[in-house]
């Protein structure tokens, strides 16, 4: 074998060793392509749990309307059983009286409206704290 025949021989044995690692064996034509392996991995982490009022927090507007409502149904609702409450309106909240208590309106529109009247209002001054909210005054009022 001369030196040129020798330099073919090695390159061709060179290919055919690349052939074989990259998956590929000489003369058997195209290899299947590998799968690739797809791994999910995820991170969850747990929410916190809203912290819950104390008893001792002071009332707050959302606070005082709920308790007109339960006022407003003993009151109410026990003489209208079949009487509609207005929900909770952000557009109007119970004000903060001077005195610290809030004063909060329930309403419950009349359907149909008798002449004269809209709705009637149960209309409460509560104070106390969230836990232990106290009825200061109510009064109702059609409008």
């Amino acid at each position: 074998m001369n030196r040129s025949s020798k330099a073919a021989l090695v390159g061709a044995t060179a290919i055919v060793s690349v052939l074989a690692l990259a998956g590929c064996a000489a003369g058997t034509g195209a290899a299947a392509a590998p799968t690739p392996t797809v791994t999910v991995t995820s991170t969850v982490t747990a929410t916190p749990a809203p912290a819950s009022a104390s008893p001792d927090d002071p009332m707050d507007a959302l606070t005082a309307w709920t308790a007109c409502v339960v006022l407003a149904q003993e009151v109410y609702v026990s003489q209208a059983p079949n009487a509609k409450m207005a929900p909770y309106s952000p557009k109007t909240p119970p004000t903060k009286n001077a005195d610290g208590t809030w004063r909060a309106i329930v309403g419950f529109p009349l359907d149909p409206p008798p002449e004269g009247a809209a709705s009637v209002v149960v209309i409460c001054d509560i104070g106390g704290t969230k836990g232990a909210p106290t009825l200061v005054h109510w009064s109702t009022k059609d409008i």
